[in-house]
């Protein structure tokens, strides 16, 4: 059998298709290619060359100073604001119980001693309040978070704050995205959804008012993305938090479902959201202080296209709002046609809907009044006032909503607009809207969505009836869900148990939980039993509204983790309670929870196991028959000092903490302790005193190098000289006329 070999060989699947890569140069002829093109840039031991990106964009400051957003005595202080490196912001995340003592030891221990450090030979800055963030907890670094983490001067600091923001205790959030969750003025009550939640950072916020008056609010949080990946990465940076009123969806906003509820006559109606916080997609272009791809991409036909999404996910916002709710839209943008025209469209076109003035809110922050007069540019570069004079072969791109006909009847003007120049931040935009309370005007319909001939109504076409399958505990639930379109990674379903589960028996005894601890709100994440290691427990809300919706939704996450499966020979229960669950099941907990002394505390928080007969008598009475497992130690407050619950595993012998590092040495922090170092800190550590050392022996075989060749030619001048002692002085010129030209030949 002949074989041609000069045809291209076919792409099969399988084996045939390994070998038609290999003998065609495929996957792993590339992967060569690109490490020997890595190897060639890399041969002084440094990456290849890179080019900065150029922080210039003719057609971005021509449309902006076209526009005129920003006086003209104020242009060129706005555009050298623009091409700077944004500072590195952060917060300490509020109601927690600890937050004001985390913040005085911040400010005690670290920012104190960078006075007199210097930093490239510039003193190094230090760390200042953000004026307008309630309570001080928010803070401003004069320096990009690229030189902040790789400063050795700044190495304690950074070290700090990465293990804080581990635990979820400091949250790093540039300063403009801190605003739309303060003006959105959640309370604990509230039924909150965030449509556009990834990655997470406002969200946080959010949950932080939700639980400003305790571990257990009335109200909800949902934070909805539709990418799926960010959707991981949302639940990644809320569940350091550990809220059980809280759920993860991944549904397109424009389209999010209708959920169905029991309202107080037991009847299931549409769900309707307290607040709603619209932090839509947009061009960035005000983050263009620390995306600097954005200089090289940006153009006005972005603008253009993203409009009409962004009025679509607000229409759906305004339909899903109660009456005297509150919806903030925001934009990381300075242009107006993602900004007020979106806002202006959306007023015109559900009339219950006002703008509140936004004067009297976060004192301190400079802002500018929103604009109402503005023209639309084409991105071909013509400009339009109206739309009646707009080219017919420009109205595709160009719609009646992006003008501002009627900006001030609707008060505009109430927008916050951020500017980076004024208080050295990145651009924002804000803006409230409150549904009146009184509004029993039906919303009208709105504009076709693109591609298809229905508007989009009150009324979300993703509908279905609703199910209680979970407490069925069926095999036939994921066949079931297989009706929706699930982009992404398909999700375990949500399994909740029934109170005289054989789990719950041990758990309880063991534990010593009481009656009204929620048994009925615990659920897994496997219909498999094998499978079932993590039980966590979500609020009633949450629990009827993956009921009643399995089959509309897609949820990602939900709930809190309280327990996991560790099977253990020498005890009762085979679930250990985890450290993230302690503050909730702790006010369940009989005789497993033990108040202790701030001796003991610190005993148990320090590098190794605490021996049992160290400890107060009294609490040395209590824990010595104590059988083997999991119990949870309570520090009562005293004075900045909260309220501290941790995990302790208890020995016949011996108590140690069954936290990780990162949490023994925030509670060692609280308490004025030094922390100890960390796995993670004595690694680096290390890396960086091999580096140093490197350095060192780099620089003294350099100089070794330079004093033997300094002394070589030393020892040969002076045998030079004692060679011509005895030489004439006619051979001596031959000699150097030779020597000239010998040298003149290597050089060229």
């Amino acid at each position: 059998m002949s074989v041609a070999t000069d045809s291209k060989p076919k792409r099969g699947r399988g084996r045939n298709r390994k070998w038609a890569d290999r003998s065609a140069g495929g996957g792993a002829e590339r992967k060569r290619q690109k490490v020997q093109r890595q190897k060639n840039d890399n041969t002084q031991g440094v990456r290849g060359d890179y080019t900065p990106i150029e922080k210039t964009n003719a057609e971005l400051e021509s449309y902006y100073k076209t526009l005129q957003i920003i006086p003209e005595s104020e242009w060129e202080e706005f555009m050298s604001t623009m091409r700077s490196d944004l500072p590195a912001t952060f917060r300490v995340v509020d109601s927690r119980g600890d937050s004001h003592a985390l913040n005085k030891v911040m400010i005690e221990k670290h920012f104190s001693k960078l006075e007199g450090v210097t930093i490239n030979d510039e003193p190094a800055p230090i760390p200042q309040n953000i004026p307008w963030y309630p309570n001080g907890l928010a803070w401003q670094i004069n320096m990009s978070r690229p030189l902040l983490r790789h400063s050795e001067e700044l190495f304690c600091l950074h070290q700090f704050l990465v293990s804080e923001a581990e635990l979820g205790n400091i949250a790093r959030q540039e300063a403009v995205s801190m605003i739309p969750p303060l003006l959105l003025g959640v309370k604990p009550q509230h039924c909150v959804l965030d449509m556009c939640a990834a990655p997470g950072s406002k969200t946080l916020q959010l949950l932080e008012a939700l639980h400003s008056d305790g571990p257990h609010p009335p109200g909800l949080v949902i934070a909805n993305d539709g990418d799926n990946k960010r959707c991981y990465m949302l639940v990644t940076q809320t569940k350091r938090f550990s809220s059980l009123a809280f759920m993860v969806t991944n549904e397109d906003a424009t389209r999010f479902p209708n959920l169905k509820i029991f309202n107080e006559k037991k009847e299931l109606v549409n769900m309707k959201y307290d607040r709603i916080l619209c932090d839509v997609p947009c061009t960035g272009d005000g983050t263009l202080r620390k995306n600097y791809a954005i200089w090289k991409k940006w153009s006005q036909g972005q603008a253009l296209g993203i409009h009409k999404l962004q009025r679509r996910i607000l229409l759906r916002a305004m339909d899903m709002l109660a009456e005297g709710g509150r919806i903030v839209y925001s934009t990381c943008s300075l242009n107006p046609i993602e900004n007020e025209a979106t806002v202006l469209s959306a007023l015109k076109n559900r009339p219950g809907f006002r703008l509140l003035p936004t004067t009297e809110c976060l004192p301190g922050l400079k802002r500018n009044e929103g604009l109402t007069n503005w023209k639309v540019m084409h991105s071909s570069g013509v400009w339009y006032e109206k739309f009646e004079d707009v080219d017919e072969k420009h109205k595709k791109s160009i719609s009646p909503t992006m003008f501002p006909e009627g900006a001030v009847e609707h008060q505009l003007q109430n927008c916050i607009r951020v500017y980076p120049h004024a208080q050295n931040t990145g651009g924002f935009f804000i803006c409230i809207l409150e549904r009146k309370a009184d509004d029993s005007v039906s919303p009208t319909v709105s504009d076709p969505a693109p591609g298809t001939s229905e508007p989009v109504t009150d009324e979300c076409p993703v509908d279905a009836p609703a199910t209680n399958n979970f407490h069925k505990n069926t095999n036939t639930l994921v066949d079931k869900m297989k009706w929706k379109n699930y982009h992404g990674f398909r999700e375990d379903p949500f399994i909740f148990l029934q109170p005289d589960q054989d789990c719950f028996k041990s758990i309880k005894d063991f534990y010593s939980l009481t009656d009204d601890f929620p048994y009925s709100n615990m659920f897994v994440r496997s219909e498999s039993e094998t499978k079932q290691r993590n039980l966590s427990v979500a609020c009633s809300r949450i629990r009827d509204i993956i009921e009643q919706n399995t089959l509309k939704i897609k949820v990602i996450n939900c709930g809190l983790r309280l327990f996991t499966y560790c099977k253990e020979n020498f005890s009762s229960c085979n679930y250990r309670l985890l450290q993230e669950g302690a503050h909730f099941t702790s006010s369940f907990m009989g005789d497993k929870i033990f108040q202790v002394e701030m001796e003991d505390m610190i005993k148990i928080l320090g590098p190794d196991s605490c021996p049992k007969d160290s400890m107060d008598a009294a609490l040395y009475e209590k824990i010595k028959d104590l059988p083997q497992g999991i119990a949870v130690f309570h520090l009562k407050p005293e004075g900045i000092v909260p309220h501290i619950f941790t995990c302790v595993y208890v020995t016949p012998n011996h108590v140690k903490t069954y936290i990780t590092e990162d949490e023994k040495n925030h509670f060692r922090v609280i308490l004025g302790l030094e922390p100890l170092l960390t796995k993670r800190e004595i690694k680096k550590r290390d890396a960086m005193e091999h580096h140093r050392q490197k350095r060192l022996v780099t620089a003294d075989r350099i100089a070794a190098e330079e004093r033997s060749v300094l002394t070589e030619e030393i020892l040969d001048r002076i045998k030079a000289e004692k060679e011509n002692e005895n030489q004439d002085p006619q051979t001596l010129q031959q000699a150097y006329i030779e020597k000239q030209n010998m040298e003149d030949e290597e050089a060229s």
